[in-house]
């Protein structure tokens, strides 16, 4: 190999081993035809146009997770699986990334290692947490994006096991103009119906809820049954 090529390689391998990096990220006037020269010579993998993995010690899709060095926040039900501490374990992991070109590169190279990796393109700023050296979705913002999916299950037994952290009044208040996706059933009417269901099953006020009747007789039946799953194996 050049003496050249193995300087740029040895520089890439310092900055981004074990990470997805873009072609325009390299501050090399020459990037694009040294990197493909190293995936040529299999010192690099090429996952998409304009993008490349630069192999390294990756164990499995949370370490990966943590080793790459693109922006993305955890979220909806992985984040869920964070929270509530895997209550109800998933094999799909839910990104949400700013740049759309980098979710593309993230769920093509998912593929190829075999993840199921579901790419969400952020609309507006979403607050969230670092936890190691990743950023998950904030405690908040993730009950209601399950709510909003039906992962009811995942919201639930969010707020079940942090019921000491979590502000429910707050909660409530950001939940009152969301709805659950394909239906007329508010995420704030959805969590005072389901708060409710935990008091009623455990004998006490574990949660402050005013009583609220749903009139959707399946989210209602769909709320019930996730409660009960929390509340059974919490």
């Amino acid at each position: 190999m050049p003496e050249y090529l193995e300087a740029f390689h040895n520089k890439i391998k310092r900055e981004w081993e074990g990470s997805l990096i873009r072609v325009r990220s390299v501050k090399e006037r020459n990037a694009k035809e040294y990197l493909n020269k190293l995936a040529k010579a299999g010192l690099i993998e090429k996952v998409r146009w304009g993008w490349y993995w630069v192999p390294g010690d990756v164990k499995d899709v949370w370490d990966f997770l943590e080793k790459d060095k693109n922006f993305k926040i955890i979220s909806s039900q992985t984040a869920a699986s964070i929270w509530n501490y895997d209550f109800l374990h998933r094999d799909i992991y839910a990104i949400k990334v700013k740049d759309i070109s980098y979710g593309k590169a993230l769920q093509e190279f998912g593929k190829k290692k075999g993840w199921v990796i579901k790419v969400e393109v952020m609309k507006r700023p979403v607050k969230y947490a670092k936890i190691g050296n990743i950023f998950v979705e904030d405690i908040e913002e993730s009950i209601i994006d399950c709510l909003q999916s039906w992962a009811f299950t995942d919201a639930f037994a969010i707020l079940y096991e942090n019921r000491e952290k979590i502000k429910t009044k707050n909660l409530l208040e950001k939940g009152y103009w969301k709805r659950i996706s394909g239906s007329a059933v508010r995420v704030k009417q959805a969590l005072e119906y389901g708060l409710n269901k935990i008091n009623e099953l455990i004998g006490k006020e574990l949660f402050p809820a005013r009583e609220f009747e749903l009139k959707d007789d399946f989210v209602k039946r769909e709320i019930e049954d996730a409660v009960e799953k929390v509340v059974e194996f919490a």
